[in-house]
């Protein structure tokens, strides 16, 4: 008989491809791999012409670019070493967010969605383990995974159980797969037992089914969320921290933003850079830890209200082309996922800030970048004279010094 070997098929088919998934395997990997494959795409694409081109062709790229460099002179005005550090690693993950966004298509995305499912499972399966071998001696230790603490892995299962469940309703032939990469994330997050997490997770969930309109199922998971609340209160045992430990983490909290408070009353314009609570929190007797714990008072606290301001001028436009998608019914199903994954990042910003992180923030660009795919019709719409008439002229020249 004769038999005709079938080509293997490449691990990628395209540049693009290969890169996209290499960074998106590096996020499920310790950080220092993520941080590596991040700087490695962020130079990459500011050292070819094509890349970096086609990474800052969008509205607001170079502002954007250009507002992050800002904190990192601030921070080495008041010697915050770790923040200058940060400020770099920063700019690395937006400058890779762009090249991804310039480059990504929906086949692409959804290739990108599968492999981040599929990693998710090796750190499910860590956390198990590392939880079992744990228990005897500490039964009380929360499982990070491959991540930095618990509260990180739970912002990354947020945004697994939001991608699966995106990809359950657009991949329906693979449901079953997408619903045990739910299934076996939330083991992960029981086990994690972060309650912010928690909390985004189910906000985020029934944000998703809301604009689905996914009624029925809607009500079925709330009757669900209810049911093993009261679960809980009846059985406290049932909940991984107890009662008393959510009391000292309130306690935690209030001592930190109380800090925080006064670190912004001190600088409040320009803030002390990236990381600036490790500089206050034993001047001012706060707790000691390593950022604020709420999104807008880190912000606050590291750039001020100036660098609030300019983030939020940023932050508006992108907004602004979310909902022309929406309108002009554009990928309608992508901006439903971005707008659950917003969901997720605001509740568990109230309490923390896990978001400004190497592989929450870097997965967090990845699934934004969805937004770029057809935006070409909508980019006219809100660029800069839109908003900033006086400065669309230094802005487009720094566009233009970033593409030569």
């Amino acid at each position: 008989m004769n038999f005709v070997a079938e080509k293997a098929k490449p691990f990628a088919e395209t540049k693009e491809e290969a890169i996209l998934f290499l960074l998106t395997i590096s996020l499920f990997m310790p950080f220092y791999f993520s941080v590596a494959s991040v700087c490695l795409v962020a130079v990459m694409t500011m050292m070819n012409y094509q890349m970096r081109v086609k990474a800052f062709s969008a509205p607001y790229t170079g502002y954007l670019l250009g507002i992050l460099i800002v904190p990192f002179f601030v921070a080495a005005v008041y010697s915050n070493y770790w923040g200058m550090l940060y400020e770099m690693v920063l700019i690395a993950v937006v400058i890779t967010g762009f090249y991804v966004k310039s480059v990504m298509t929906p086949e692409l995305f959804h290739k990108v969605l599968d492999l981040a499912c599929t990693a998710s499972i090796w750190c499910a399966g860590i956390a198990i383990y590392q939880k079992v071998s744990a228990y005897a001696a500490a039964p009380a230790y929360r499982p990070v995974s491959v991540f930095h603490n618990a509260n990180t892995y739970g912002m990354m299962i947020e945004f697994i159980v939001i991608i699966a469940l995106y990809r359950a309703f657009t991949n329906k032939r693979k449901m079953g797969f997408y619903f045990g990469v739910i299934a076996l994330n939330l083991v992960g997050l029981y086990l994690a037992a972060s309650v912010s997490a928690l909390l985004a997770t189910g906000c985020a969930v029934l944000t998703f089914l809301f604009l689905k309109k996914q009624y029925k199922i809607m009500a079925g998971f709330l009757a669900v969320t209810v049911l093993l609340s009261i679960a809980c209160l009846l059985v406290p045992s049932l909940f991984p921290r107890g009662i008393i430990a959510l009391d000292t983490t309130c306690t935690q909290r209030l001592s930190i933003w109380s800090t925080a408070l006064k670190g912004i009353m001190r600088h409040p314009f320009m803030g002390t850079g990236a990381m600036s609570y490790q500089m206050i929190y034993e001047q001012y007797g706060g707790y000691q830890t390593y950022h604020c714990h709420n999104l807008l008072l880190d912000t606050l606290l590291n750039y001020g209200f100036v660098g609030l301001g300019a983030f939020g001028i940023y932050v508006i436009a992108q907004l602004k082309l979310l909902s022309l998608r929406f309108h002009n019914h554009t990928c309608t199903d992508m901006n439903i996922l971005v707008i659950a994954m917003l969901a997720a990042v605001a509740v568990h910003g109230m309490t923390d800030v896990t978001i400004y992180w190497i592989q929450t923030g870097m997965l967090f660009m990845l699934l934004f970048a969805s937004t770029g795919i057809g935006a070409e019709s909508f980019e006219n719409e809100i660029r800069i004279p839109a908003i900033l008439p006086e400065y669309s002229d230094q802005l487009a020249t720094l566009s233009a010094y970033l593409k030569n």
